[in-house]
């Protein structure tokens, strides 16, 4: 305690959501496919688009997740775990695509988006932002 206030150390990494065009994708992406999802039908679309949208919604959830952890090595295990919702999300999309011809180009879009994602963040994850110190 500093004065009468708890004292809380500065995080050692300069990470920011607002500062990495890779959460800015995934953000999108995940709106995207929240409106792909409410295009679904058939028996189990309810299903396929709830976990669609869950690992969409991941991708970009662990990416801001990763930010507000305060060493590397937590930043890039979170990032990780967006790299296999992206994973999933792409797994999903094919999927998708199989069985309903009609949204194909609108599907292959979007995996193309993931694709590009799992790539953003392989990058980052060998190239961390900066620590503080």
């Amino acid at each position: 305690m500093v004065g009468g206030l708890l004292h809380w150390p500065a995080m050692a990494l300069k990470a920011h959501t607002a500062r990495l065009r890779v959460h800015e994708v995934a953000c999108e992406f995940a709106a995207d496919t929240v409106r792909l999802a409410r295009t679904f039908r058939g028996p189990g679309r309810f299903e396929r688009g709830d976990q669609l949208v869950r690992a969409a919604l991941s991708i970009c959830s662990n990416i801001a997740e990763a930010c507000g952890r305060g060493t590397v090595p937590e930043f890039r295990q979170f990032l990780l775990y967006a790299r296999g919702s992206a994973r999933e999300a792409a797994t999903q999309l094919h999927v998708a695509a199989v069985l309903d011809a009609a949204q194909h180009r609108k599907i292959n879009a979007l995996e193309a988006r993931v694709n590009l994602i799992a790539k953003m963040l392989g990058r980052l994850h060998a190239n961390p932002p900066p620590d503080r110190r």
